[in-house]
């Protein structure tokens, strides 16, 4: 147990260097922390490389549980619009995909098409092929359920947008979801933007407020919305996070659930999954089973 202690003691003092600061050499970095520690071993059935649309992007792998699958949850990665991968370096993101299987939910973690080829909504539009994807998966594996949307970085932006803006949903949901989780997502997009958000918004600084998901938050008295920040999140990102709950308050007329992961910079939330450090899955964990017991 001490030695569990230590290696906890030590993730928190090696991300504590870095500091707010989040550029490719702290995610390369804060990867090399967590790949070591991280519990990848199969559980139940998975299914890689399973097509929900014709590009290439259109891919996403699924982790389904040994036993009865309490819900579904669709977790989306970030990657600043022009990168990420659901499971590029067989460790990040599976480790999400294992850790969800071994908490006894079916996990589906899909690509998008990526900026600067392909800009907004793009990202959104995908999103809501991916969930008739498992609409139609319910239909044969857990008809009853729950669906649980969780995003993080830009997959917290395009769940928003998702859930909020029709236009860039393109279409009514393609089905009900129980319960949305955003973790250190833009959800406001204002000039100027660094270079990945600016590929995927666009030029033109006069659409941005009408493509931000902040722009179209309205009363919504379902499904629940919980939102995450990171204490070392750099603080344009956690700024947007603070806006996003102060609209969600004065829509709802009460304060949506925010999770404060203190310790953790704008990735180490989700890297840590399947690790030692269990801070951010214990947290992640009640937010999924409130869901299941709704």
């Amino acid at each position: 147990m001490k030695a569990q202690h230590d290696t906890v003691a030590d993730i928190e003092r090696r991300l504590a260097a870095f500091g707010t600061v989040f550029d490719g050499e702290v995610l390369g970095a804060t990867r090399a922390i967590y790949r070591p520690l991280l519990d990848l071993e199969p559980v139940g059935v998975e299914q890689l490389e399973q097509a929900y649309g014709p590009h290439e992007r259109h891919r996403l792998d699924v982790y389904r549980p040994a036993g009865t699958s309490l819900a579904t949850a669709v977790y989306v990665h970030g990657g600043g619009f022009v990168a990420g991968d659901k499971n590029g370096d067989g460790v990040f993101y599976r480790n999400v995909g294992c850790w969800l299987a071994r908490q006894g939910f079916t996990a589906v973690l899909p690509n998008y098409r990526l900026a600067p080829g392909h800009g907004w909504p793009a990202g959104t539009r995908d999103l809501q092929s991916v969930l008739q994807w498992v609409q139609q998966d319910l239909q044969t594996n857990d008809a009853d359920a729950p669906v649980v949307l969780w995003g993080q970085s830009a997959g917290a932006s395009h769940v928003a947008s998702w859930l909020f803006d029709d236009a860039a949903r393109g279409a009514a949901p393609a089905l009900a979801v129980d319960g949305v989780l955003l973790m250190s997502g833009l959800y406001r997009a204002e000039a100027p933007l660094p270079a990945g958000p600016k590929a995927y918004f666009g030029e033109d600084t006069a659409l941005y407020a009408q493509r931000s998901p902040f722009t179209h938050v309205r009363p919504m008295s379902t499904p629940p919305v919980w939102l995450a920040v990171a204490e070392l999140d750099p603080g344009w990102i956690a700024e947007q996070t603070y806006a996003l709950a102060h609209a969600l308050t004065r829509a709802n007329g009460r304060s949506p659930p925010l999770l404060f992961n203190r310790g953790h910079n704008h990735v180490s939330t989700v890297q840590s999954l399947g690790s030692p450090q269990r801070d951010v899955a214990d947290e992640v964990l009640r937010f999924l089973l409130s869901v299941v017991d709704r």
